[in-house]
């Protein structure tokens, strides 16, 4: 029979935290191998008993594709962030005119309906994207949600607005577009399924003329989180970049952060402790990102915040080695007005093959976590865009001969 002191230290003994809790806990650190640790013994433990399991095995879904965008973290240098009031976050991202212009659908059309609703809008200004009502199915959307369209500009009219295809069905909510220069590469902000918390940033890209898109994927961690990830807009002729935020910040607040674009996409090496990786893609602290000089890039944002939104660039545009002597780093380099629009569209295609292989990885990322059911629709898209990436590379290896003997003949 129990001591007094022993029936003593067992009352005052601290209840045992919930499951739930610990989880919830687990997420907020980016602990995810704890929580598939937590949610797999959880569910388990259910099963064994006959009961429910279906919304644990879904945050389980969630703890194992956070294991994996976790190692995917972007390698990404942070050079300032700021906190506003959300509705304020469009104006403080300076955006030179050929990267397009973003504004609040109210701005651009003098409604206040659908309310947070964004457009985009591209540099010569006869193609925009934006979030209109979406139409209700039965699937949990509200009056609230929003789905992205395209319109065109007729003459000095619009087009009535076309919903785009091929993104996310089970999204809740999409807004925030974005394309990059290319036209094809569009991110968005969505809540649904495939969301860590709240809106997450997604990417696809135009699959035709039609408002049709390739399934799209999460960006991953840093640019997402578990709150809400509303916008991520590149302006490649100022190499800057910004993604906008409400991680850490009080209701009605959020945090623009500013990045320099990578070329191509980089990851942390595999000997990067995990804790470390942790702050990494939590953004614990901007500094810790600073890996290399940012003089030049502090440069470039101070002078888009003065209102200098072409900024001249200081580096090169392009490496392109002409033969064994000549290596071309611009466009004024060229001597023949051939070699030079033939080689304005090898750096358009060049985007475009360096977009494919981002896109790929992530849906292998994504395939590698699936179900049958998932694999079995994925495998499609990834096979089109294998071969699309294929073509595109040997369209390059042909353009590039051609630019050489077009410079060379000259």
């Amino acid at each position: 029979m129990p001591s007094s002191a022993q029936r003593r230290r067992a009352a005052t003994k601290a209840p045992a935290v919930p499951v739930e809790e610990q989880v919830r806990a687990a997420f907020a650190v980016y602990d995810f191998s704890r929580a598939e640790e937590l949610l797999t013994t959880e569910i388990a433990a259910l099963q064994r008993k006959r009961q429910p399991t279906a919304a644990l095995e879904q945050q389980l879904r969630l703890a194992q594709q956070g294991v994996i965008r976790l190692r995917a973290t972007e390698r990404i240098v942070i050079i300032d962030s700021v906190v506003v009031d959300k509705d304020a976050a469009l104006s403080a991202i300076r955006l030179s005119s050929e990267s397009g212009r973003i504004d609040t659908y109210s701005s651009t059309y003098h409604t206040t309906d659908p309310a947070g609703a964004t457009i985009y809008e591209n540099e010569l200004a006869n193609k925009r994207y934006l979030a209109i009502p979406a139409t209700a199915k039965g699937d949990g959307t509200s009056a609230t949600s929003l789905r992205l369209a395209y319109s065109d500009k007729l003459g000095d009219s619009w087009s009535a607005p076309t919903s785009l295809t091929g993104l996310n069905a089970g999204d809740i909510s999409q807004n925030f577009p974005f394309l990059l220069a290319d036209g094809i590469t569009m991110y968005y902000a969505a809540t649904g399924p495939e969301s860590m918390g709240g809106y997450d940033i997604f990417v696809s890209r135009a699959d035709g003329e039609d408002g049709s898109f390739l399934a799209p994927e999460n960006v991953g961690f840093p640019y997402n989180s578990a709150a809400n990830d509303y916008l991520l807009a590149i302006d490649e002729y100022n190499h800057l970049g910004w993604f906008v935020s409400d991680r850490r910040q009080p209701e009605g607040k959020v945090c623009v952060y500013t990045f320099i674009p990578n070329s191509t996409r980089q990851l942390y090496s595999e000997d990067v402790d995990d804790d470390v990786l942790r702050a990494r893609a939590m953004i614990y602290a901007i500094r810790d990102t600073w890996d290399a000089d940012i003089t030049d890039a502090k440069n470039r944002l101070a002078a888009v915040r003065s209102g200098q939104t072409e900024v001249a660039k200081t580096a090169s545009d392009f490496v392109f080695p002409i033969d064994d002597t000549h290596t071309y780093t611009s466009l004024d380099d060229f001597h023949s007005a051939d070699a030079k629009a033939k080689m304005q569209n090898w750096l358009s295609l060049k985007k475009t093959t360096e977009t494919d292989a981002v896109m790929l990885e992530r849906l292998r990322d994504k395939y590698a976590t699936s179900d049958a059911h998932e694999r079995q629709t994925m495998a499609g898209t990834i096979r089109r865009l294998e071969d699309a990436h294929h073509l595109h590379l040997e369209e390059l290896r042909i353009l590039a001969k051609d630019i050489r003997n077009a410079e060379l003949t000259e």
